[in-house]
């Protein structure tokens, strides 16, 4: 085992999908509960990952700067969007570099990028919603050198579920059905 991480049983686990494609499909879920104002409560689903069900949820809550008309009590959703995109990152990243037999003695990931708020509030029709560019920079010490980091980095972008998710367009549907409780 290097750098924490069990090699062998994720080539286990790669020869189970190769032979069993249904056994890749991971079924994940949140459900969000309004608690006031901006201030908002997170629950994971359980996980189905093939056959097996692993029966565990998380509680987090997500909130907004005074500016914002929240607390400053929690991180905001981009927070926790950038966070996700970065812990996915990370699992990558180690996992690759461990795959090479690189040890490594610490990993640091920062992304960042700018949100022009006047498109969220609707001040100006012509500025985008969301992040225009989002910039990450790994910071990386261990046995390997720049290069084998870049194209490490490189192959994170690639394969990470994260990064693909927010680079690439993704069908998002709505339930029409809306339940309301008069």
């Amino acid at each position: 085992m290097l750098n924490n991480v069990n090699l062998e049983a994720l080539g286990n686990y790669v020869e189970v999908i190769t032979n069993k494609p249904a056994e890749a499909i991971a079924a994940l879920g949140v459900t969000a509960t309004w608690k006031g104002g901006v201030h908002t409560e997170i629950t994971t689903h359980s996980k189905k990952i093939g056959r097996a069900f692993v029966e565990k949820q998380f509680k987090y809550q997500i909130g907004e700067p005074a500016e914002l008309l929240g607390d400053n009590l929690n991180p905001n959703p981009q927070d926790y969007i950038l966070g996700g995109l970065a812990g996915c990152m990370m699992v990558g990243f180690v996992v690759g570099a461990t795959s090479k037999g690189i040890k490594l003695d610490s990993v640091n990931l920062t992304i960042v990028g700018n949100l022009d708020l006047r498109g969220f509030l609707e001040v100006d029709p012509n500025v985008s919603v969301g992040f225009e560019e989002l910039q990450f920079n790994f910071e990386v010490s261990g046995s390997g050198t720049e290069e084998d980091y870049a194209a490490i980095a490189e192959h994170v972008r690639k394969v990470s579920p994260g990064y693909r998710t927010i680079a690439e367009p993704v069908k998002i549907s709505i339930n029409k059905s809306l339940n309301a409780v008069i």
